[in-house]
């Protein structure tokens, strides 16, 4: 009479597939750091452009001026965009100042905070700043705060320091994201 088999995984065979599920994780791990720090860069720079966007669309909307100013420096950072004050009483509306993005109290568009913060995106560098700059309420063109009108891009650099996108405005408003020529390309970003 023979023995019956009872189904399931000998040990020998487990140790076999633990042993190949860790060599493949081994192999997989770079890549999906890389992934990581790929994706935190331009999920800030995404979140930048939208907040220029958002603000261009909503000083137009609500004919008010609106303010972009952007503080900090290294992996400590932030945006911030502050709608002029509304009219009353038949007076123009007043201009609209920078705020300070790192006080919880400044920086508001129609009553909602407006602030992308380094802190939701560890590790993420910014270069140097560009000066503030102020959308018209007419058109959503750029207007001079004072002096001229000068560079409107800004630079993030990912935790690793491999890949940068730019997150440049145009003068008649528009955000747009590019990564350097000198750096890798990432996918579905075009290039400076």
């Amino acid at each position: 009479m023979r023995a019956q088999r009872s189904p399931g995984f000998t040990l020998l065979e487990l140790m076999i597939a633990v042993a190949i599920l860790a060599v493949l994780a081994a192999l997989a791990a770079p890549s999906l750091s890389d992934f990581f720090d790929r994706h935190r860069v331009r999920a800030a720079a995404d979140d930048v452009s939208s907040l220029i966007s958002h603000a261009r669309a909503e000083s137009v909307k609500h004919d008010l001026p609106i303010t972009i100013a952007m503080n900090g420096s290294g992996t400590a950072w932030c945006v911030g965009a502050n709608e002029a004050t509304p009219p009353t009483g038949g007076a123009p509306a007043g201009e609209s100042a920078a705020c300070d993005c790192t006080q919880d109290t400044q920086c508001m568009v129609a009553g909602i905070r407006q602030v992308v913060s380094s802190g939701e995106y560890r590790g993420v560098a910014i270069g140097a700043l560009p000066s503030d700059f102020r959308f018209d309420n007419t058109l959503g063109a750029i207007v001079t705060t004072g002096g001229l009108l000068g560079s409107r891009q800004v630079t993030l650099t990912s935790p690793s320091g491999k890949y940068d996108v730019v997150v440049e405005v145009e003068t008649l408003g528009q955000a747009r994201s590019c990564t350097p020529s000198s750096r890798p390309a990432m996918s579905g970003m075009p290039q400076c």
